[in-house]
């Protein structure tokens, strides 16, 4: 999978973000987030995180929210998330999750959980 070899140098696709915080108001300020699971603690009112600008088609990006406050997840720039927006964040309320999988390079879909 070649996600894992770019942002994770080799390690097991099962590699993991913890202690990541979301920031920034937009997407170019947003956190990158570099794991392919990522469980998002530190979330401030209106902050964000984006998937990996490196996300190919049929690879998938997991992000849970346990922040207090409700997360924006980018896209990749030029890209959109199910129906939004291009460019336009989904926004994931505190203790969810949601796995997002690349269908095409300007197209992402997320599954949400409960």
């Amino acid at each position: 999978m070649a996600f894992q070899n770019i942002i994770g140098g080799g390690v097991d696709t099962g590699l993991v973000g913890t202690g990541v915080s979301g920031a920034g108001t937009t997407q170019a300020t947003a956190t990158v987030l570099v794991a392919q699971n990522s469980d998002v603690g530190t979330v401030a009112s209106g902050s964000g995180v984006i998937l990996h600008p490196l996300l190919a088609p049929g690879e998938e990006q997991t992000v849970f929210n346990s922040g207090a406050n409700a997360l924006k997840v980018y896209p990749v720039v030029g890209s959109q998330i199910n129906a939004l927006t291009t460019n336009l964040p989904m926004t994931l309320a505190p203790n969810t999750g949601v796995v997002f999988k690349c269908v095409s390079s300007t197209r992402v879909f997320g599954i949400l959980s409960a």
